[in-house]
């Protein structure tokens, strides 16, 4: 039986278990969508990433959730960058490359501190009218502000709260988000609140993804920064934070953000807790 090089890597974490974990699958080229589809729902991580060659960036990624296939996410990127350096497909003295996914290719970059950057594809804010009364019934907290839906390559309703206590105390009601974000074409909602040094709280939730909350989730988090521009809120955070995300679910996740210019970069580091192979 042909076997296939796999490793789950904790990522937005130095410590192991403390991040969001990711199954990435290398040298992917010879598996079919449905067979990516298939892993993805049995490793039953929020997302599952497949390393594969490319004619236009140094390699190709593709990203599932349990139920369907993403055109760009964050903690799949930066976990699979960490991967392909690790394994070798990409020189660990490497410090610039590039990644082809669905949403294009995507620049990447390492700093001196083995933080992993990626350049996310330009937010879209959308005209998608969502009432804050009918949001209020799938994330019942005081003090929504500001819902905004952002394209990050997926969609995002992103909605600031009063505090941080509220983010991190928050209780979804999974079945009603679910109703919302198939009526609005949306993956999910992520909130945020500002903590006094600066720093920012986030929680992101996708029940239509298979996903009630993703641990650490990088395009939640890009969607924030986007919230957090448009709402002329970046001279609170600079042109770089940090955003805390997964103390709700026993986790400890870091994602570095910065703007430059009219990009944002998401980042952090990654560890492996498993290597292997994987029958396909």
């Amino acid at each position: 039986m042909n076997q296939l090089p796999f490793v789950q890597v904790d990522v937005f974490t130095s410590r192991p278990f403390r991040g969001n974990p990711l199954a990435v699958i290398l040298n992917a080229d010879g598996l079919t969508q449905e067979e990516m589809q298939r892993i993805a729902h049995w490793t039953n991580l929020s997302e599952t990433a497949f390393i594969g060659s490319s004619t236009i960036a140094d390699y190709r990624l593709r990203i599932f959730t349990p139920e369907r296939e993403l055109p760009f996410a964050g903690h799949p990127t930066i976990g699979s960058a960490h991967a392909v350096r690790e394994s070798g497909i990409i020189n660990k003295n490497v410090i610039s490359f590039t990644q082809e996914c669905g949403a294009g290719v995507i620049p990447l970059r390492v700093d001196k501190e083995g933080n992993i950057y990626a350049r996310v594809p330009r937010p879209k804010l959308l005209d998608i009218q969502i009432e804050v009364k009918e949001l209020g019934q799938a994330i019942p907290a005081n003090n929504i502000i500001e819902p905004i839906s952002i394209d990050v390559g997926p969609i995002w309703l992103v909605a600031r709260l009063e505090n941080p206590e509220l983010v991190s105390s928050l209780q979804v009601n999974f079945s009603e988000l679910t109703t919302l974000s198939n009526v609005a074409g949306i993956v999910g909602v992520t909130v945020y609140g500002f903590n006094q040094d600066g720093t920012i709280q986030v929680r992101s939730f996708a029940p239509v993804l298979g996903v009630n909350e993703d641990p650490v989730c990088g395009s939640g988090n890009a969607a924030v920064a986007a919230h957090i521009k448009a709402t002329n809120l970046k001279a609170y955070v600079g042109d770089t934070y940090t955003a805390y995300q997964g103390e709700a679910l026993g986790r400890d996740g870091k994602v570095k953000v910065c703007f430059e210019g009219d990009d944002i970069l998401i980042g952090g580091t990654a560890i492996t807790v498993i290597n292997g192979n994987i029958s396909p």
